[in-house]
């Protein structure tokens, strides 16, 4: 006795083929999407960035996303010499920082990754899922 099966994976292929150019660049928008929803964030989710003299809230800067092998990063910058110690709430004297604008702090990157990580993954999900 016999016993034969036979399987039409053509449309298995296709899939294929369909994931390996859609996923990548879907990834890229996604990515750049949830850079884009950080940056809203940052300045407009308390604590925000502080904005007394304007500088930092008007200098954040999302960088094109660049993918390198199998990993695709999306960069957000806040350029300036001081941008980094007003982050962490700290002077460049070694003195705590007073943020004068209610609504404002430290950390005011740090905190959204942390409280929104899921927001930011799942915006880029939604895109890399649409595409499929």
């Amino acid at each position: 006795m016999k016993i034969s099966v036979k399987t039409d994976v053509s449309q298995f292929k296709e899939l294929l083929v369909k994931l390996q150019t859609a996923v990548p660049a879907a990834s890229v928008v996604g990515v750049t999407t949830a850079m884009e929803t950080l940056k809203k964030d940052c300045l407009e989710v308390e604590p925000r960035v502080p904005f007394k003299t304007g500088f930092l809230s008007k200098h954040h800067e999302i960088l094109p996303t660049i993918v390198r092998d199998s990993t695709i990063t999306g960069t957000m910058r806040v350029p300036g010499p001081y941008a980094a110690s007003i982050h962490e709430g700290i002077s460049r004297w070694g003195t705590f920082y007073q943020y004068h604008t209610p609504g404002t702090g430290a950390k005011w990157i740090q905190s959204k990754m942390l409280r929104y990580r899921e927001k930011y993954i799942t915006a880029a999900g939604i895109i890399i899922k649409g595409a499929l």
